[in-house]
């Protein structure tokens, strides 16, 4: 047995349960114990046991129980954020130990919509050019993940706030367009007509085609619509003929080069942007490097069929 020299102190810190430090954070960003243990997959029990356990080792109290759910009290407000920076130094010290041996990697981040519409459709040509380059794929990835290191490119489409945890970033602005299948074109033979067809919307953008319509000065009132719950659903009911979908060119671009649908209004640019995130940990890597400049050219720069390749604003 190892015995402490006299007046050595022992090492081991004096810190409430880490266990209960790790969910205090969780919960600390839901209005309810219920809604956090929805969605961290624990019982509300469980999770109010472990907020008391934390009280009780502080002397005081980190939430105000209220009728509608709880809110932090100010020395929760203090807790919480020595909490977010110490788990953030020691996530990102971890991955950047678990980084070091993993070879020519690329972590890569985005949605499962952009992933399975815009990259997946075109990685094969860059698999060609570098077998040697293993790529990963995280579709939970947030900016977080960059920051930390988690993750090395990020992908993001939409509104962002400014300004952005992470320093190096691609802005490529989103241009969107109505897309049908080829055997539907005669249906549209100017802007107008879109007003007489089924339009085609994703639930999370109901306000996608009237954004596209503004754009465009087109009035879309009594036209039909049918709502489906994914970006996926509504371009495979556009392919088969149901109507007319209207969709990012970044995500539909493969569509319209094999011919599977057509944009017979070519694509207009609205108040959204496509990101790209390189983690500060992953400039520096030549694997990195490689997988930037293929997406800058490939994924970032608008390439609509029949137009030429046009130059981005990009911005980092």
């Amino acid at each position: 047995m190892e015995f402490l020299e006299p007046g050595k102190k022992s090492a081991m810190r004096k810190l409430p349960i880490l266990k209960s430090l790790h969910i205090f954070e969780a919960v600390s960003e839901f209005p309810s114990f219920s809604r956090a243990a929805e969605r961290l997959n624990m019982t509300h029990g469980a999770i109010s046991y472990q907020m008391r356990i934390l009280e009780d080792w502080l002397g005081r109290r980190l939430f105000i129980r209220h009728s509608s759910g709880v809110r932090l009290t100010s020395d929760g407000e203090q807790l919480k954020r020595c909490c977010k920076s110490a788990f953030t130094m020691l996530e990102k010290g971890c991955h950047e130990l678990r980084r070091r041996d993993v070879g020519n990697s690329v972590v890569v981040g985005c949605s499962p919509t952009f992933l399975s519409h815009s990259l997946l459709s075109r990685i094969s040509a860059f698999r060609q050019a570098h077998s040697d380059i293993e790529l990963v794929f995280k579709t939970d990835a947030d900016l977080k993940s960059v920051a930390v290191g988690v993750v090395d490119i990020l992908f993001v489409c939409g509104v962002l706030k400014q300004p952005h945890p992470v320093d190096e970033v691609y802005v490529s602005n989103e241009i969107i367009g109505p897309v049908c299948a080829p055997a539907a074109l005669y249906l549209m033979t100017s802007p107008e007509d879109i007003a007489s067809i089924p339009l085609l919307h994703e639930s999370p953008k109901l306000e996608a085609w009237n954004e596209w319509a503004k754009a465009t000065a087109i009035c879309l009132r009594g036209s039909r619509d049918i709502v489906f719950d994914t970006f996926s659903l509504a371009i495979e009911a556009a392919k088969s003929g149901l109507g007319a979908a209207i969709a990012p060119e970044v995500l539909v671009r493969s569509n319209l080069e094999k011919g599977e649908l057509v944009a017979p209004f070519g694509f207009m640019p609205v108040d959204r942007s496509v990101y790209m995130f390189v983690g500060k940990h992953a400039r520096n890597i030549a694997a990195v490097k490689e997988f930037r400049r293929w997406a800058m050219a490939e994924i970032l720069s608008r390439k609509s069929p029949g137009s030429p390749l046009t130059r981005c604003n990009w911005r980092g």
